[in-house]
């Protein structure tokens, strides 16, 4: 059993205990809460995430540097387009919303080796076009 902290019906907080299992859940639901606050700061309007990264950059750099970076994202883009539903879903976990290997393989149930394989294939395809 663990104690947390909740608000009452009045607002007043007050600590009650809960299984081993319930904490867990409200663990993995205060990280999804923090996951998406850290994404709506990041992604605050209505443009696609990847140009939002790109202009986020392209404050910085000049135009022939804004070019190559967005030819850059486009080719990754097609890659990872060429990689498995799992493959896809994998990397995009852990390099656009930041779980780790262990969040993802519990969230998969399997094993993390299988969730690290995929993104590291991924990864490896990048690394060689680029």
């Amino acid at each position: 059993m663990r104690k947390i902290e909740i608000k009452d019906s009045n607002g007043k907080m007050v600590s009650v205990e809960v299984s081993e299992e319930v904490y867990a859940v409200l663990q993995e639901e205060n990280k999804q809460q923090e996951r998406q606050r850290n994404e709506k700061r990041r992604h605050f309007d209505t443009r696609e995430l990847s140009d939002y990264i790109i202009h986020q950059k392209r404050v910085a750099e000049n135009l022939e540097d804004y070019c190559v970076n967005r030819e850059q994202l486009k080719e990754i883009q097609r890659i990872v387009s060429t990689c498995t539903k799992t493959q896809q879903r994998r990397f995009y976990l852990n390099r656009i919303c930041g779980y780790s290997y262990t969040e993802i393989a519990q969230m998969e149930k399997c094993h993390m080796t299988s969730v690290k394989e995929s993104i590291v294939v991924v990864l490896k395809k990048i690394k060689k076009i680029l």
